[in-house]
């Protein structure tokens, strides 16, 4: 009966040094190799919005108030489609955009 008491006491004492050994090793590997996240790119807003107002003929210079509204925060993906809205002297226009590649290039057409 004490030689079971003995191995028992043995396995355990041996487990807690394999798990403490673990538990070091990935101590060690976590702490070591920094993450580095970086945030995802995103349209530049004012440059977007300048080249939408190109695209579909510019803004008239003879109205102040008129001006392209884009969503905010377009995250850089090929294939990403989203709408800008164009106030100026009529009702306001839709226009269609789609990221064409990685590198932020857009496709822009107009909703009529």
């Amino acid at each position: 009966m004490t030689d079971h008491r003995s191995f028992a006491r043995t396995v355990i004492a041996l487990s807690l040094a394999v798990l403490a050994a673990c538990a070091v090793a990935v101590t060690i590997k976590v702490t070591s190799s920094p993450i580095s996240v970086e945030p995802p790119r995103v349209l530049d807003q004012t440059a977007l919005e300048k080249r939408v107002a190109g695209e579909v003929g510019g803004l008239k210079k003879g109205n102040p108030g008129a001006y392209v509204a884009c969503p905010l925060s377009i995250v850089v993906k090929e294939g990403t489609k989203f709408d800008c809205r164009v106030y100026g002297d009529t009702n306001p226009e839709t226009v269609f955009v789609e990221i064409t590649s990685d590198q932020g290039d857009l496709s822009v057409s107009s909703g009529g």
